[in-house]
């Protein structure tokens, strides 16, 4: 091989070298890239029905809704000069029969009482999605929806539930023996009311800031 030749080689070789490094840097420089990129903020507000958010506030409102019933029978309980916890030993008896009329158990209260304010939580959020859902912007067909609800819900809950479990459980259907039927359905309806009436504070309104004029 010529030494013109060899020059030629070697330079033809020199330029395809700087050529391969220089598309490896411009390589490593978009990986580079890549790493300082920020990642895509999500969306807010949600785009569509926020099943969270209406579960969660609807969860809350029934537990208030819950309260609200229950301190109607306390207070109607006063006012007919009867023991303001009767309506906790009613519902105590589906776990302690003819015991709960007459027991002083603070735990047992306090069971009863989970027992009722979770049944009115499950409640409220099923009542919370479906009234959004359907009828979001008409306030009063939530109110009156409301109270259908509560009636709906003494219905399954006394002659669906109580009626068949009870009985299983310490012989006899003594929630339904005890409670007047106009006493445990206007119970319903108060709680009802009070979710139907509650719809507005658990409205989605999402946060936006200001812009500047």
């Amino acid at each position: 091989m010529s030494l013109a030749t060899r020059d030629r080689h070697v330079t033809a070789s020199r330029a395809d070298i700087e050529r391969r490094i220089q598309s490896h840097r411009a390589a490593i420089a978009e990986l580079e890239a890549r790493l300082v990129e920020t990642p895509a903020a999500p969306s807010w507000p949600p785009h569509g029905f926020y099943l969270t958010f209406y579960v969660v506030a609807g969860t809350l409102l029934g537990i208030l809704g819950s309260l609200v019933s229950f301190l109607f029978n306390v207070l109607g309980s006063l006012v007919v000069d009867q023991d303001p916890l009767m309506f906790l030993r009613v519902y105590g008896t589906v776990f302690l029969g003819q015991k709960a009329l007459v027991t002083d158990d603070l735990t047992f209260f306090m069971l009863v009482a989970v027992v009722h304010f979770s049944v009115g939580a499950i409640a409220g959020a099923v009542f919370h999605v479906g009234v959004n859902w359907f009828v979001p912007d008409r306030p009063v067909a939530q109110v009156a929806l409301g109270a259908l609800y509560g009636l709906l819900m003494w219905v399954v809950n006394f002659y669906g539930v109580l009626v068949w479990l009870q009985p299983r459980l310490v012989g006899e259907p003594l929630v339904l023996q005890l409670m007047p039927a106009w006493v445990a359905a206007l119970t319903h309806v108060v709680y009802g009311l009070t979710l139907g009436m509650l719809q507005p504070l658990g409205r989605f309104t999402p946060y936006r800031p200001a812009v500047a004029v």
